[in-house]
């Protein structure tokens, strides 16, 4: 193998990576268009050109398993109201459509050094806008729906504090001291555990 072929599997071998970690269970992309499927034939004329057509087969299989192994990993998060409405919102046509992005940006990577840039910024546009919009949550996921119940609840928590103080003081004046003092205690340990669920958050 060349060493440009190997610059070459490096860096797809590198990009897989990235792509393993982006979330497809929210966000859609539109399928190759005319422009794209010709970046497409480019890269590949491109590629057997060069000897690395068995590299983008393999390449582009691997981003095809890379989407599939997401959207498997998303078939249930578990939700709230017992209802998965954290599964992924993508139809078929989205996740073959996600599929072809993946692989046109492995396309890229193995004919970086080949063809021009109007073709890579092509075959990559599609994946980087999934990858920004990666880090949206799923849609009903408990996670998300813990996190927004943990602050809310840590809020609670804060104005549950000068509550009891004030209820606090009042007892100490009208039942006595030890009254008093078990209400202030209360409400300063509903304070530790309001601190300890913000720092969580």
């Amino acid at each position: 193998m060349t060493e440009p072929e190997n610059a070459a599997r490096a860096r797809v071998d590198h990009l897989l990576e990235r792509l393993a970690r982006v979330n497809l269970q929210v966000v859609v992309i539109a399928p190759p268009d005319a422009t794209r499927r010709s970046a497409q034939r480019r890269a590949r004329a491109a590629a057997a050109a060069a000897g690395r057509t068995t590299l983008l087969e393999e390449a582009v299989t691997a981003a095809r398993e890379t989407v599939i192994r997401a959207f498997s990993r998303g078939g249930f998060s578990g939700t709230w109201a017992a209802n998965d409405w954290s599964v992924s919102v993508a139809s078929p046509r989205d996740r073959v459509a996600a599929a072809a992005a993946f692989e046109e940006a492995v396309m890229a990577e193995v004919v970086d050094d080949l063809v021009d840039d109007d073709t890579l910024e092509i075959l990559r546009a599609s994946t980087d806008e999934l990858v920004r919009a990666s880090g949206m949550p799923s849609p009903g996921a408990l996670s998300s729906f813990t996190r927004s119940a943990v602050t809310s609840q840590s809020r609670g928590l804060s104005a549950s504090l000068i509550v009891f103080g004030m209820i606090g003081l009042s007892v100490w004046f009208i039942a006595g001291v030890g009254l008093g003092l078990l209400t202030l205690a209360v409400g300063i340990a509903l304070a530790v555990a309001g601190e300890r669920l913000d720092r969580r958050s």
